[in-house]
């Protein structure tokens, strides 16, 4: 069983020109902890969570278990923020907008949680302020600020912070393949981040763990 790490708690910290107080802050060895080993990325992905992650009220202790379990499968262990694949099974996917030839390769997934089709790319830059921000640069997405930040973007607009707020004993319905199903809190985000079963006994797996080292 992991040990739970410390935490510098009742910490103020300037994010996006707000001055706020930060519960809790994640290190390196948080990541570690629950990837089960230790990578380049960690130390710049822990300093962009907290700047990040606080101004989407990603704060406490659960959501982050939640967030970094996630974080922790889509990045294989936090090793990378780029798909492994070429991407060429993307290609003519209109239903992510690749409607040119190379789309599929060229706007692969980045990021924490794998931004996947030039759709997404496109509205993550009109969301920024800069439309064609990552259309015309989709490697920023590879850089540890703009992959947290993504990922808070999606974890946002799909409500997620409220879901990780339910106690893990609780039975969820959610919309999957034109049906309505039970699933548990962990199940819910697993299914919204990934679309499918994918890694979920793996999901639950850093979560179990995360919760150990940071609740």
């Amino acid at each position: 069983m992991a040990a739970r790490l410390p935490v510098r708690e009742g910490c103020l910290k300037h994010v996006f020109g707000k001055e706020i107080s930060m519960a809790y802050i994640i290190t390196p060895e948080h990541l570690a902890a629950i990837a089960g080993k230790s990578t380049a990325l960690m130390p710049d992905l822990a300093d962009w969570m907290n700047q990040a992650c606080p101004s989407y009220e990603i704060d406490s202790p659960q959501e982050y278990a939640h967030f970094l379990a996630q974080a922790c499968h889509e990045s294989d262990h936090f090793r990378t923020l780029r798909e492994y694949a070429s991407g060429k099974a993307y290609e003519g996917r209109l239903d992510l907008g690749n409607k040119y030839p190379g789309d599929g390769v060229k706007y692969k997934g980045r990021g924490i949680f794998q931004t996947t089709g030039r759709s997404n790319y496109l509205q993550l830059g009109i969301t920024e302020g800069h439309r064609d921000l990552f259309i015309n640069s989709p490697e920023l997405l590879e850089q540890p600020r703009y992959a947290v930040w993504s990922a808070c973007q999606f974890w946002k607009t799909r409500g997620l912070n409220d879901i990780a707020n339910h106690a893990d004993t609780d039975i969820l319905k959610k919309k999957y393949k034109g049906a309505v199903i039970e699933v548990s809190p962990i199940e819910f985000i697993s299914l919204a981040i990934n679309g499918g079963y994918n890694g979920m006994d793996e999901r639950k797996k850093y979560y179990a763990v995360a919760r150990t080292v940071l609740v």
